[in-house]
């Protein structure tokens, strides 16, 4: 738009709007509340200038959307706000609780700086464990995720455990919503630990980089073939489901949660066969998520990493083969872009924690060290590993209550608020993809040494707006696929 154009605009039927050109024939426009329409041009014209016919369907469309002004617009439009916000309204919710730093791989691109086996001093004890759990459950959210991540928390087992009943207890006394997650690499698994998990009914997450050749190079395991073993118990938890009874409508039978994927270089050709692995063991999708510059990554960055348009093109080639698995039948979604579909469509906001604004990071989530350090994320905790401790909050103090007031008044959790909430960020808050994007402050720290990157040298931010091109692209283009993309999130 030219100044003429905008100046011209009726700012007094006309809602506030962002809005990009698409191809030669089309506008997307979106709101603050994560609407969005495709306009063509003439419409987009009329649109601005306030002469659309208001008989038409499009005229309809944007004043249910709220882009046209009316009696209750600001009422509508702030309840609308409050709605898509309202993980605003809790603190933190996902508590990642690292029992040790120990593991039996060495993976290539380690985030965790992992610990060898037989250094148990970096293991969490019984002590600092009850004192974490006390901690969590006087956190102000009502619902709590405990997540137990990186090292290989089946090495800590007896921990574990006593995290799990003694979290059950307070669960019960105070009321609160519980669940849990154990990321593991299933090498330390056996049929005790599974059984005590499913009867608990803790969730469970492994990594699967793919087929045998990409994870066995990715995923040192010295002692055999982590490829093999990892696979083995994926089959055999998801028998047990089967065997506890445990169906779900829509799965039937449940299977286990999900696994993570970490992309490396070697990744790229074999985007196929990682997926077709997936896809082999009954896995609901796949996460491609991109490579984080931390501790073993960081020093192997140039054997293991890729440029933003190397992991664009994969991106786009494994969609378009994900959408063509789909076209056959088999339900299998990628999940990031679930994540922006519900953004997108979804009336309340997923509360991914990384992609939100403000993000999770001291206010939706939290780590707590082996040691009882507490940090802002877990990507935080992987900086104090690498001895940058710019976002530890607090060591874990005699009481719970003193433990949270350090938590919610540690200067970490006010500049995390103001450096991941969009509004007002120059670049960001004008962007036409503002109500689905985020900022990665700790990514951003860890490359450029700020908090606060422009936008067009965001790295991450690039790889967003291609995964939400892709994303409207599909919308506008091709009604087929965006039927499939829309099933992922149950439309």
């Amino acid at each position: 738009m030219d100044i003429t154009s905008i100046k011209s605009v009726s700012t007094d039927a006309i809602g506030f709007f962002r809005f990009k050109k698409l191809g030669k024939k089309d506008y997307l426009i979106t709101n603050d509340i994560g609407e969005f329409s495709i306009l063509t041009c003439e419409e987009f014209d009329s649109f601005t200038h306030n002469i659309l016919d208001k008989k038409s369907e499009k005229h309809q469309e944007l004043n249910r959307k709220s882009f046209f002004k009316g009696p209750n617009y600001e009422k509508t439009l702030a309840l609308a706000y409050a709605n898509k916000h309202k993980f605003l309204a809790y603190g933190p919710s996902l508590h990642m609780i690292i029992t040790t730093l120990r593991c039996n791989h060495k993976c290539q691109y380690c985030h965790a700086a992992v610990a060898p086996m037989s250094a148990k001093e970096f293991d969490m004890t019984k002590e600092t464990a009850t004192k974490v759990v006390d901690t969590i459950f006087y956190t102000s959210s009502i619902n709590i995720t405990i997540e137990f991540q990186w090292g290989e928390s089946l090495v800590n087992w007896d921990v574990v455990k006593h995290v799990v009943e003694y979290a059950e207890i307070k669960a019960g006394h105070l009321k609160k919503q519980l669940s849990f997650a154990l990321v593991t690499n299933l090498v330390s698994m056996d049929e005790e630990k599974l059984n005590f998990l499913i009867d608990h009914k803790v969730g469970m997450s492994t990594s699967l980089d793919g087929n045998e050749e990409v994870h066995n190079y990715n995923r040192t395991y010295t002692e055999g073939n982590s490829y093999k073993k990892v696979i083995y118990w994926i089959k055999r938890i998801n028998e047990r489901y089967i065997e506890a009874g445990l169906h779900d409508e829509k799965w039937k039978p449940l299977r286990i949660g999900g696994a993570l994927l970490t992309i490396t270089k070697k990744t790229l050709p074999a985007y196929k066969e990682v997926i077709d692995t997936y896809c082999d063991l009954w896995m609901e999708g796949i996460f491609l998520r991109w490579l984080n510059p931390y501790w073993f990554a960081a020093s192997e960055l140039e054997k293991l990493s890729y440029s933003e348009q190397e992991w664009i093109d994969f991106y786009k080639k494994s969609m378009d083969y994900i959408i063509e698995i789909n076209k056959k039948g088999t339900f299998f979604r990628e999940q990031l872009t679930s994540v922006y579909l519900q953004k997108i469509f979804a009336p309340e906001d997923p509360s991914f924690m990384d992609i939100r604004s403000p993000s999770g990071i001291a206010i939706g989530c939290l780590a707590y060290n082996y040691d009882g350090k507490v940090y802002a994320s877990d990507e935080s905790r992987m900086l104090g590993r690498m001895g940058i401790e710019d976002f530890l909050m607090t060591d874990m103090k005699d009481t719970w209550k003193e433990t949270y007031e350090a938590i919610m008044n540690a200067e970490v959790t006010k500049i995390a608020v103001q450096s991941t909430c969009l509004d007002g960020l120059p670049g960001y808050n004008d962007h036409v993809y503002k109500p689905y994007i985020w900022v990665d402050i700790i990514h951003n720290f860890k490359t450029t040494g700020n908090l606060y990157v422009p936008l067009v040298k965001d790295k991450k931010i690039d790889m967003q707006i291609a995964v939400l091109d892709y994303i409207f692209d599909k919308l506008r283009n091709n009604p087929e696929d965006a039927k499939i993309l829309k099933s992922w999130i149950g439309l």
